[in-house]
């Protein structure tokens, strides 16, 4: 009875977090054009905001719409592993339909404590399908900090591998591992489940990213489908991301910028590449190795920047948040053929400036959820 108010109450709160608006704002530009900043500001109101050119009611619906318009496109990289639209989909559909089978339903919470990988993104994209809302956990954390999530949460399952199941042998819950039962996933329906079956909506749970705890114990922040939605929806508009480019997904999926990297490939129908290890780790040698991958979207931290020796070439969108950005990073990445964006949190976007030949445009949008 007690766990039936708690998860009662979390439902409630998802309701109040569901945001009203998303809004735009923001600016970056070279010193010199500081004179003519007000000359060129815009302001788009409520009712003139672009929409998107399809509605989406839950978030994997739009990348189920790519697997069905785009199924032969790349839709994964991870070092020299690719999966195609229609590969992932199948993936992610076996792996819900055997969390179904270990009892997920709609508003279930599945953590997933796997590592960056193929895998990882078809396991988020599965739970989604089964109904229920992913709660993210890093192999790196502490295992105290797991097993708190784990509790606090309340999830019914746990999507992992073999190895860390074995760290977290306390969990009471459902435990599938990717790698160990692999066998019983694949022996499921490759197809996709039923909206009538799984019965999820926009007023759902979609996912829940845990706090640092720096001011005490972390805090799960519930966020609806209506919200990841309308999120992705009005990032697609303003970036621009075209089936062509190559998204770099470098933050961990326990941090709320993941799901613009995720989303903002998937929307468009171009290629998530995912950090290997090496990535993660290799330091100025980054550069290179964006490069080299082909990378045309890279979304970082400012101080980020003065780490890479090189300049990359491929890169034609630049989004920099979580830190004050600097004037000389502007002035040292912006190029012609280049946007850069300075970004204020998960509802909050600048638009860009393309240095050189429009030093300025400040903009805000402000788009109405219904």
């Amino acid at each position: 009875m007690e766990e039936r108010r708690r998860r009662s109450h979390r439902r409630d709160n998802a309701q109040q977090i569901n945001v009203s608006r998303v809004i735009i704002t923001g600016f970056i530009a070279p010193v010199k054009h500081r004179a003519t900043r007000r000359q060129r500001f815009r302001t788009f109101p409520a009712d003139e905001a672009p929409e998107p050119q399809a509605h989406f009611h839950v978030l994997h619906e739009i990348f189920e719409a790519q697997a069905d318009a785009r199924a032969d496109a790349i839709a994964v990289a991870f070092g020299q592993e690719e999966r195609t639209y229609a590969e992932l989909e199948r993936r992610a559909n076996r792996i819900a339909w055997h969390l179904r089978a270990r009892g997920v339903r709609r508003g279930s919470l599945v953590a997933m404590l796997l590592p960056r990988s193929v895998d990882a993104y078809a396991g988020l994209l599965a739970i989604l399908k089964a109904g229920a809302a992913y709660v993210p956990l890093d192999p790196e954390y502490p295992k105290d900090r797991v097993a708190y999530v784990l509790k606090d949460s309340g999830a019914v399952a746990l999507l992992t591998t073999a190895d860390l199941a074995g760290r977290h042998t306390e969990f009471g819950g459902a435990v599938v591992r990717m790698d160990a039962d692999r066998a019983a996933i694949d022996a499921e329906s490759p197809t996709r489940l039923l909206h009538n079956l799984v019965g999820v909506g926009p007023r759902d749970l979609c996912y829940v990213i845990y706090t640092s705890g720096s001011t005490g114990r972390p805090k799960g922040v519930m966020i609806g489908h209506r919200s990841a939605c309308h999120l992705v929806c009005a990032e697609g508009k303003i970036f621009r991301v075209q089936p062509t480019g190559r998204v770099y997904q470098g933050f961990s999926l326990c941090f709320d910028a993941s799901v613009e990297e995720v989303w903002l490939a998937f929307r468009a129908g171009a290629t998530l590449v995912g950090a290997t290890p090496a990535m993660t780790h290799a330091g100025p040698d980054l550069s290179r190795m964006l490069s080299d991958a082909g990378v045309t979207v890279l979304s970082c931290v400012p101080t980020l920047l003065p780490m890479l020796e090189e300049d990359i070439s491929t890169v034609r969108l630049l989004i920099l948040g979580g830190e004050a950005c600097p004037g000389r990073f502007v002035e040292r990445w912006a190029r012609p053929g280049r946007r850069v964006v300075n970004t204020y949190g998960p509802t909050e976007i600048g638009d860009h400036v393309k240095a050189g030949i429009d030093p300025i445009i400040k903009v805000t949008e402000k788009m109405e959820l219904r």
